[in-house]
């Protein structure tokens, strides 16, 4: 029998979304969505955790590898916008934001 090869990975799903783990490439709607290895990253994130709000300190830990961000930093924010016009432009609003606790999918 022939093994199917270690490297390739299943996708991730999440409702019309799809993140390709051994290509990287990301698809909603069947559309392919252009994004940078960090939004990949935060994204793959948020589709692993889908059903919960993941704080930001999380996402700093595992997406950046920061350990302690300075309080001010505003990285994940501006990357959580990226991400969310990039997924807009192909159907309704996905990333949601709960103030004060963390970020999710809808």
């Amino acid at each position: 029998s022939v093994g199917v090869s270690s490297t390739v990975r299943p996708p991730l799903r999440y409702g019309d979304l799809e993140l390709d783990e051994t290509t990287y490439s990301v698809h909603r709607a069947g559309r392919t969505v252009e994004l940078t290895p960090t939004e990949y990253a935060l994204l793959r994130f948020l589709v692993r955790n889908a059903g919960r709000t993941v704080p930001k300190e999380q996402l700093l830990r595992h997406v950046w590898q920061y350990e302690h961000t300075p309080p001010e930093s505003t990285v994940v924010e501006t990357y959580i916008s990226y991400l969310r016009r990039k997924l807009a432009a192909l159907g309704p609003p996905l990333i949601t934001t709960r103030r004060g606790v963390g970020y999710g999918l809808a």
